[in-house]
């Protein structure tokens, strides 16, 4: 048991750490593309016809695989004032609950994900010509990443634990 306990643990580090190098990289790349489609239509008079389109892409990607980080880290927004005004042996109840809802939402995303990016593959993009199925293709591959990182907030949550105890001391 202590075994596949600890293969899990690797497992869950190396789907974190794939996580924040995927969503880093989208968001370096959206902003050289932004930053280069800025500098080519006001400084060279010659706009990227695909840069606006590439760089909303790369938003959707984004906010889909971003999210799955705010699930893991905590940092996703929560209703809690609600939660606090119950006695806190029911808080925790509470919490389960929502976020079992939250893991039914991501389970309905990823299957309506998956039939959108299947059913839709057919066309393609105006600038790019790239099937629609790689850009709806976000929706299940965020889904499957916040999966992940749901259940692995509950069973490795000295993670996250650790990785926002040094984020507070790096802001000090």
């Amino acid at each position: 048991m202590k075994a596949f306990l600890s293969a899990c643990s690797i497992v869950d580090r190396f789907v974190f750490r794939l996580n924040v190098f995927v969503v880093a990289a989208i968001l370096a790349a959206m902003s050289g593309i932004v930053f280069y489609g800025v500098i080519g239509r006001y400084v060279f008079n010659a706009p990227l016809f695909w840069g606006e389109e590439t760089a909303r892409f790369l938003m959707f990607f984004l906010v889909l695989t971003g999210s799955a980080l705010g699930l893991r880290l905590s940092q996703h927004p929560r209703l809690t004032m609600f939660v606090d005004l119950f006695p806190e042996r029911h808080r925790k109840a509470l919490m389960l609950l929502g976020d079992a809802i939250v893991f039914g939402t991501i389970l309905v995303i990823l299957i309506q994900g998956t039939e959108l990016a299947i059913d839709e593959g057919i066309m393609r993009t105006p600038a790019l010509r790239i099937s629609y199925f790689w850009i709806y293709l976000a929706y299940p591959i965020g889904a499957v990443l916040g999966l992940m990182q749901l259940i692995g907030a509950y069973f490795a949550p000295q993670l996250a634990d650790t990785l926002n105890e040094d984020a507070e001391e790096t802001a000090l």
